[in-house]
């Protein structure tokens, strides 16, 4: 693919179970499905994209330096979340009981991907705001999370999206046309 490219990530709580990566050049998806920490960066590297988009949250609610509430006390949610479920999206906040591994994951994957412009996305917002898609290029659900992250990527660095939250943290999605 020619740059610029534009990356998207389906991150998976833990490194077991499938993480979809695509990447797309404005006009081409490609796809992979991948696994360990280590794949997904070296992927990112090797393709040098101009965006990364993360299907995961990459911050913890403000004032948590962890999700032991004897330490942080119960503050679950983040401002960017309480914006998308008040315009009706269906979001899972990083301090639920399942989203905890996967926030914890998705905040180590930006401190390692440093150096690259990174954006946390919800595929299933943006798809619902562009309205269906399809990816021939994606052979299971996480890829084809990852080439509707990719192409928020994209629509982010065309100026076609709005980010939502505040320095606690944000959610990039497309603006309703």
């Amino acid at each position: 693919m020619k740059s610029p490219v534009f990356a998207g990530i389906d991150l998976a709580a833990l490194p077991k179970n499938q993480t979809g990566l695509c990447l797309f050049d404005g006009r081409r998806f490609g796809c992979r499905t991948l696994y360990d920490d280590e794949a997904i960066v070296a992927f990112i590297e090797e393709s040098r994209p101009r965006v990364v988009a993360i299907d995961a949250p990459l911050t913890l609610p403000r004032g948590r330096c962890c999700f032991d509430d004897a330490c942080c006390g119960p503050r679950k949610i983040r401002t960017c979340d309480r914006m998308l479920i008040a315009r009706g999206h269906r979001v899972f906040p990083p301090g639920f009981s399942f989203m905890k591994q996967l926030t914890l994951r998705g905040k180590a994957m930006k401190e390692r991907l440093q150096g690259y412009e990174i954006i946390e996305v919800h595929p299933r917002t943006s798809l619902r705001i562009l309205g269906p898609r399809a990816f021939p290029a994606a052979h299971n659900e996480h890829e084809r999370d990852a080439c509707a992250a990719a192409l928020t990527a994209f629509l982010y660095a065309e100026g076609k999206c709005e980010v939502l939250g505040d320095d606690e943290g944000t959610v990039v999605i497309p603006r309703v046309r």
